[in-house]
């Protein structure tokens, strides 16, 4: 039987069997002879609160299971000899590098300043054809090699050596109507639920950040909430958002997260179904302005808060704060809420998940100024040096 924390009515259970059958066929060399092969998956219907066996179903695979063992019985011997082999196989370039973390350090992107991977959505045949031509470096990118706009940006961009910026990101900024509310969520959603009535992988919306104000140069305020984690404060959190994003003026995200969120919590919650409605009609997401707007070289293919505001806005950094990523945040979050944080740990904990979310904010109030600065000076030109 091999537990995961996946969901029992997923359509593609493919590498859960996988899983399975790497476990059965283990067993069975190891002289272990194995009858019958299950998943044990979480119940979607399982609430806070039920009993232990009610949290899981048990869907027999032994069919699938026996016959991907005997898929995986033709590359065994194969795959433990490469793995024992003290020679190191020769490195080729996948989908998979992109996210390594010996890529740049000791492998094929080592001394590359901009690989090929730093054209965003890089993959499939395009990749295919960089990895059998050999090419790692995007300066040696082949001249037919057809990209699409945004990766055509992103070239020119890195070859130039000069942030892009195109003329229709000043028409986007314009839109936007004062006073400007800057809003960043945090949740938490765990394999066991940890609420009344809540289920396993629920997300609960824990805590915001709000910077508001008037005008560029306007006085910057701010607002924040977290959640008391002994108990579901989804409520409090409507309530609380409601009256400090007020009735009017644009409210900035990064991503559509927050959307989805306050439209959890609008369904949720009927009562305040109108005012939150009110919320989400004001919301504008700026990562697309970025997307479809705007290219750095420090991008490094990605759209990412994290890569983004590095490189528009150098002098602002999460490296002074004890939580810098939200997984963090989720974490310390959780353990509050199962009693494993307490005390004055709890309180110091408190404080800088607050700081964390201020920060997140922050670097939305400092990235709108400056693509502003950027669409001023490059309303006609269409680029400025980096």
């Amino acid at each position: 039987m091999e537990v995961k924390s996946s969901f029992s009515d997923k359509e593609d259970l493919e590498s859960s069997v996988d899983d399975l059958a790497y476990t059965v066929m283990v067993l069975r060399r190891s002289g272990i002879p194995v009858t019958t092969a299950s998943l044990v998956l979480l119940s979607r219907n399982y609430r806070f609160g039920q009993r232990p066996v009610d949290l899981f179903d048990i869907i027999d695979q032994t069919t699938a299971a026996f016959d991907t063992v005997a898929q995986f019985e033709g590359n065994a011997d194969s795959v433990a000899k490469a793995l024992l082999n003290e020679v190191q196989p020769q490195p080729a370039l996948v989908p998979a590098c992109r996210d390594c973390d010996y890529f740049e350090t000791s492998c094929l992107g080592s001394g590359i300043e901009h690989s090929v991977f730093h054209l965003p959505s890089l993959q499939g045949k395009k990749l295919q054809r960089l990895s059998n031509e050999g090419v790692i470096d995007l300066f040696r990118l082949p001249e037919d090699m057809e990209l699409t706009e945004r990766q055509e940006r992103a070239k020119t961009s890195v070859l130039a050596n000069r942030a892009v910026v195109e003329p229709g990101l000043a028409e986007l900024l314009d839109a936007i109507v004062w006073p400007c509310f800057y809003l960043d969520f945090e949740t938490v959603a765990t394999s066991l639920p940890l609420y009344e009535g809540h289920g396993c992988h629920q997300q609960v919306l824990t805590q915001f950040s709000i910077h508001r104000r008037d005008s560029l140069d306007g006085e910057l305020h701010h607002h924040e909430y977290l959640a008391d984690a002994a108990r579901d404060c989804q409520r409090d959190v409507a309530r609380a958002l409601i009256e400090n994003l007020e009735d009017r003026g644009a409210i900035l995200v990064y991503s559509p997260f927050e959307k989805k969120r306050i439209s959890a919590l609008r369904d949720a919650l009927p009562e305040f179904a109108p005012q939150l409605q009110a919320i989400l009609d004001r919301l504008v997401d700026i990562l697309p302005f970025i997307n479809d707007q705007v290219y750095h070289p420090g991008f490094k293919g990605s759209f990412s808060i994290k890569k983004v505001l590095p490189a528009l806005v150098p002098e602002l950094s999460y490296s002074g704060l004890s939580v810098r990523d939200g997984d963090t945040a989720i974490a310390r979050f959780a353990r509050m809420a199962m009693g494993e944080i307490m005390g004055a740990e709890a309180e110091a904990t408190r404080k800088q998940l607050l700081a964390y979310c201020e920060m997140d904010t922050l670097a939305m109030v400092r990235l709108h100024e400056a693509l502003i600065q950027l669409a001023t000076r490059t309303r006609y030109a269409g680029s400025i040096p980096k």
